[in-house]
């Protein structure tokens, strides 16, 4: 069985087990950059609530001059 695996497919079975951990890898990899995309959407927008609050405006105004 394993010498028609191997010769039929031209894979052994540590190359199918290495492509599992590939998928594995790729997997992690795709859930860590959304869930660093939903971090980033999500600070971008309470940073844009921050400067659009009246207290963020008043400090950004340029101090009068006497």
């Amino acid at each position: 069985m394993h010498q028609y695996f191997h010769t039929v497919f031209g894979f052994c079975l540590w190359d199918a087990l290495a492509l599992g951990v590939l998928a594995a890898i790729v997997a992690v990899l795709a859930v860590h950059a959304a869930a660093r995309r939903r971090r980033r959407n999500k600070l971008e927008q309470e940073l844009q609530k921050r400067r659009e609050e009246p207290s963020a405006q008043a400090d950004r105004q340029e101090p009068e001059k006497s």
